[in-house]
């Protein structure tokens, strides 16, 4: 019983054990799935499970993707909608600011580009152009120039101050100006007024003077003027436009404009005539005209001649007429010792001064001084020659500081350098013979010796106090040679005379030579600058003002020296062309085939036009094509005769005519060569010219002629073919089907011969033959034939001693190829080609067949050298590779 219970208790025991782990693990996992967050799809039945999972693992990640994309999209949708807005924006403020400039456009450049822009605007006159020029000389400050442009910043950054601060401030600069001013220049009980135009002072002066004349003018205007007009006088040596800008400024007609010419009886061309002026007075007031106002020169512009100011001060007090001067002179009132002739100035009403310029100092504002002792302070500030604008007075600013910087020995120093160059220019140019001075003034008596101890005790006394100061403007102009040297005056004709005198024939020539001297002059002395002027009565002269230049180019009286070595080298050229001018017009007259041309403006020996032989009789009634023949003639000549000597250049008459112009030589000139010269290439010129006429007409005439063989030519072939090979498409099919044996013709001209040939012998030997080897051709052809008939009736023997080179390249090709002595095809040709035409016994046609016969010998050899190659090909070993 026991043993039989033992089994089943054993699987009872295990049906338990079973049980208890199944119990624990079902415990495990609900403990598991409790400790895990439920969400709401967890709390669903289970039929809902599989939702579950299709949405948790399928759904939400491709809504999930779908949602970025939409919003992606969305982004670049909002993108494009800015831009889109953007645009449209810049499009309409585009259109709204088309009349603004493009430099303006938008909001503003850098600093940085607009500073570069200005420095390639200061460096270079063409900024904007490819190839930038060469850059501009800007002059170099010293410190006071330094100085004075720092002035011009500084004023600007002061007017900013407030009202109260700024007011002391320039009342104090415009009080010290005008003190300082006014005592360095002589000139009291005046005040000042500053200006950027030269002439913009003159014309306040002139408004005040019209105030004071005419009380009524500031109310009624011009029909206060109506009754007795006004009359300003200028002199004839002043700027051109000085009238024109005063009536302009003051509104008046220019009939109150009476220009006071210049004396042409006593002293200097350019100093007012003061008698004149006496009458022109008188007679304005007779005709019921008001005087108003006189220019006078203390330095006239151009020749820096001093009006008689002692004179006209006179003459202005006796009329109550306004006195104003100017000029460079003026500078010498800072000196020591002032000049007597422009001491005077002191006197007058009114002075206009550049002090800026006389001292070397750039920007320097000009200033008008005029008296203030009985005049209405009222009148003053109506003619605006004083104003309440604070920041307008600071414009003295600049010239505040360079006064006190420079000091009165510093502008006392510059002043005298200037006028001593002058000097030392004056004194080396008295020693020239062909130089005469237009502006330095000098009295007869003065020449004379000194006959009274008076006049050597004021002489002394001259010297010492250096009254006798030269004027500090130099003009001069190179002449014809005078009997002594220093002549200072032209002579003038005489007072009554009424008809001027003949102009000289050689003066336009003498204005070109002094045109031509200040040109190079310019040129090889920079430190010297000089200009070339016109002054009436005496033509082109040249300039040199040191007071305008001297402190700015830093000239030396070294640099005078200098000029004057210059100007003598250049001297002794126009010397020896004046000489040998009349010389040369001789010469050229003695030529049958030169004419002289008559052109005075060309600054060298003169202009001659080359006539061809077959048009010198026809020189007075040329016909068109003559004159055009000629022109082509002296262009080709003087491009010829450049190539030999740069002395020789194209010129044009007033008809446009072109002509050979000489230039300037020197005294080891040979003016016969010269002229033979262009005598001797005007025929070599005209000589060609007539090889080439006849050699177009030869070329003319050959082409004629060809073109009638080949037309010839055309109709033969048209003959013999027949009219349906020249059918498109029938002609091919017929020239396919049967082809022609027609050759290509064509024709060769000889130039040298002037025959035409055939082009046979070209397309045959593939080379041009010279016409001696055909002409030796066809003289043997005759000969080649009857020797091959008698060659074809005589022996074999015989036969092989008459055999042509052809025949022995034909033997020696079909030789051996393997021998050495083998030969290529294109080794055989060109054998043949220097043979044929070597030998003249073989006959073209009987020469084309053996190289036929060549031809086929070769491709025989080569079939043969091909076979046997084919043939040991098998037995040899293969090549290694």
């Amino acid at each position: 019983m026991a043993a039989s219970s033992s089994p089943s208790a054993d699987t009872n025991m295990k049906e338990n054990l079973s049980e208890k782990i199944d119990t624990g693990l079902s415990m495990e996992r609900s403990v598991a799935e409790d400790a895990k967050p439920k969400g709401l799809l967890d709390k669903l039945p289970d039929t809902v499970a599989f939702e579950k999972g299709f949405h948790s693992y399928f759904m939400n990640p491709m809504l999930a993707e779908m949602e970025k994309q939409v919003q992606k999209n969305n982004e670049i949708l909002d993108k494009m909608t800015e831009e889109m807005a953007a645009e449209r924006k810049k499009r309409m403020k585009d259109r709204m600011a088309k009349h603004i400039p493009e430099a303006l456009r938008g909001s503003g450049q850098t600093i940085d580009t607009i500073m570069h822009e200005v420095e390639d605007l200061i460096v270079y006159q063409e900024a904007d152009s490819e190839h930038q020029h060469k850059p501009a000389e800007l002059q170099k400050l010293d410190a006071h120039g330094q100085a004075a442009v720092m002035a011009y910043s500084l004023s600007a950054y002061v007017s900013t101050l407030d009202e109260a601060h700024l007011k002391k401030f320039t009342a104090k600069i415009s009080s010290d100006c005008q003190l300082w001013l006014t005592r360095l220049f002589r000139f009291t009980d005046s005040a000042v007024v500053y200006h950027d135009e030269e002439r913009k002072g003159l014309a306040k002066i002139c408004k005040l003077a019209l105030y004071q004349k005419y009380p009524k003018y500031a109310t009624e205007g011009f029909e206060a003027l109506y009754s007795r007009p006004p009359v300003i006088y200028i002199s004839a040596a002043a700027k051109p436009g000085l009238g024109n800008y005063l009536c302009l400024e003051l509104g008046l007609p220019m009939s109150c404009i009476c220009t006071v010419p210049c004396n042409t009886v006593f002293g200097a061309s350019s100093k007012m005539d003061v008698a004149l002026l006496e009458k022109l007075i008188q007679d304005d007031i007779a005709a019921a005209k008001t005087p108003l106002l006189l220019v006078a020169f203390a330095g006239t512009p151009v020749v820096g001649h001093v009006d008689n100011l002692t004179r006209l001060q006179d003459i202005c007090k006796n009329n109550s007429i306004w006195l104003h001067v100017e000029g460079n002179n003026l500078a010498t009132l800072t000196m020591f010792s002032v000049p007597s002739s422009v001491m005077q100035a002191k006197s007058g009403d009114s002075l206009t001064i550049d002090l800026g310029k006389w001292i070397g100092v750039p920007a320097l504002s000009f200033a008008t001084m005029f008296k203030t002792e009985g005049c209405d302070p009222t009148l003053i500030h109506a003619a605006r020659l004083n104003t309440f604008n604070f920041r307008l007075k600071l414009s003295c600013l600049p010239l505040w500081i360079c006064l006190q910087t420079l000091g009165h020995d510093g502008i006392v120093d510059r002043v005298k350098s200037s006028v001593n160059l002058s000097k030392a220019m004056f004194e080396d140019l008295d020693k020239i013979t062909t130089i005469k001075q237009i502006s330095r003034e000098k009295d007869a008596k003065k020449k004379d010796s000194v006959q009274t101890i008076g006049d050597l005790i004021s002489r002394a006394i001259s010297a010492l106090l250096v009254f006798d100061v030269v004027t500090p403007t130099c003009v001069f102009r190179y002449c014809e040679d005078v009997a002594g040297p220093g002549t200072m005056v032209a002579q003038y004709a005489t007072a009554n005379s009424t008809e001027e005198a003949p102009v000289d024939k050689d003066a336009v020539y003498y204005d070109s030579l002094n045109t031509w001297l200040a040109e190079t002059l310019q040129t090889s002395c920079p430190k010297v600058p000089v200009d070339a002027v016109e002054v009436d009565r005496e033509g082109v002269c040249i300039r040199y003002a040191p007071l305008e230049t001297a402190q700015v180019k830093g000239t030396t009286e070294e640099d005078v020296k200098e000029f004057i070595r210059v100007l003598k080298e250049n001297l002794s050229v126009l010397d020896a062309t004046c000489l040998q001018r009349k010389k040369f017009q001789s010469i050229v007259a003695t030529q049958k085939n030169l004419i002289l041309i008559d052109i005075d403006t060309w600054a060298g020996l003169g202009v001659v036009r080359y006539i061809p032989d077959m048009w010198v009789s026809q020189t007075d009634s040329l016909p068109d094509q003559g004159k055009i023949d000629i022109n082509n003639f002296n262009s080709e000549i003087v491009h010829r005769l450049k190539a030999m000597d740069t002395a020789f250049s194209t010129g044009h008459t007033d008809d446009g005519d072109v002509c050979i112009r000489f230039g300037l030589i020197t005294d080891s000139t040979d003016i016969e060569e010269l002229v033979s010269l262009v005598a001797s290439t005007g025929k070599e010129v005209e000589e060609s010219s007539k090889f080439l006429e006849s050699m177009s007409e030869m070329v003319q005439k050959g082409i004629m002629e060809a073109n009638e063989e080949l037309q010839k030519e055309s109709t033969h072939k048209l003959m013999e073919e027949g009219v349906l090979r020249q059918v498109p498409l029938v002609g091919s099919l017929l020239n396919w089907w049967s082809p022609s044996k027609e050759t290509v013709k064509g024709r060769t001209f000889n130039l040298s011969s002037g025959k035409i040939f055939t082009t046979e012998t070209i397309y045959k030997y593939h080379m041009q033959v010279q016409e001696e080897a055909e002409n030796s051709q066809k003289k043997q052809d005759a000969a080649s034939e009857s020797s091959s008939e008698s060659s074809s009736s005589s022996p074999a023997g015989s036969q092989n001693k008459q055999d042509t080179p052809l025949k022995s390249i034909l033997k020696a090709s079909k030789s051996d190829p393997a021998t050495p002595n083998s030969k290529s095809a294109g080794a055989v040709k060109a054998e043949l080609i220097n043979q044929s035409v070597a030998s003249p016994d073989v006959s073209p046609e009987k020469e084309g067949q053996e190289v036929k016969a060549v031809r086929m010998a070769q491709e025989d050899d080569g079939a043969d050298t091909g076979s046997k190659s084919s043939d040991t090909k098998d037995e040899a070993p293969p090549a290694s590779s």
